[in-house]
């Protein structure tokens, strides 16, 4: 039985979290709860439990104040977020899971399943120590990275390694230029800041490209020619957007 600690400072994802492990993760118990960084010190110190579900932000401090006030961490960590955006910046070891808020019960359900299944090999401390130092500064142009998580499998990308993304209604597909298709469960809206952030324009409400594979845009039939020679359509009201945005390349 896995000993879970949940630290989150909103008494309501608290007790939804507890709920869902009773419902759904017969491998998992909630030996304690906290609503801070402080008392959540406390509760890991005394309970000693194997998962901490960690808030990323609350009041007196973020999950990560807490792990670098606990090291070194003996215990596995699951994230909770309320936004995708800053979970895809901050998260880069697949040594560490991650949940969005509001929570869902399968994903949950997985990320303890994949703790569950884990053994310890004793260098967890290390690669949440890189993370912490990295959290929160701009990561080395040449080593930006995406995570997207699939039902079993988390994929660590370089953003130079995606052609574009396409809506699949509340799913988004990321088309790799090695050919690849990797479907998520979030839609393309929640994608967009981060892309557009790292040479990404969307040019139309189900499709974003990426403007290091640009090769044309034909402007009279409002079509963006990618280097594995896709078509792309652009909205008639992208279509200012993305030339002021060539423009500036």
């Amino acid at each position: 039985m896995i000993r879970t600690v949940i630290i989150d400072d909103e008494a309501r994802s608290r007790e939804t979290i507890r709920e869902m492990i009773r419902l759904y993760c017969s491998n998992a118990e909630v030996v304690a709860e906290a609503e801070d960084v402080r008392s959540g010190i406390s509760v890991i110190r005394a309970q000693k439990p194997d998962l901490v579900i960690l808030d990323i932000k609350m009041p007196d401090g973020s999950g990560f104040d807490l792990l670098r006030q606990i090291m070194p961490v003996d215990f596995r960590v699951i994230f909770v977020t309320a936004f995708e955006e800053y979970a895809i910046k901050a998260f880069k070891f697949n040594a560490v899971d991650y949940i969005t808020k509001p929570v869902d019960p399968i994903e949950l359900q997985v990320a303890i399943d994949r703790v569950s299944k884990i053994i310890e090999t004793g260098n967890i401390n290390n690669q949440l120590q890189k993370m912490m130092d990295g959290f929160g500064k701009p990561a080395p142009q040449d080593n930006k990275k995406i995570i997207l998580k699939t039902a079993d499998t988390i994929h660590v990308l370089e953003f130079d390694d995606i052609l574009r993304c396409e809506s699949d209604r509340n799913y988004t597909v990321f088309i790799l230029e090695n050919g690849e298709r990797i479907m998520v469960s979030k839609s393309i809206k929640e994608y967009e800041t981060v892309l557009e952030e790292n040479n990404f324009c969307r040019i139309h409400q189900s499709h974003i490209i990426n403007l290091a594979h640009l090769r044309k845009f034909k402007k009279d039939e409002l079509i963006c020619v990618l280097k594995d020679n896709s078509e792309i359509p652009v909205a008639y009201r992208k279509r200012d957007d993305l030339l002021k945005v060539l423009r500036n390349l």
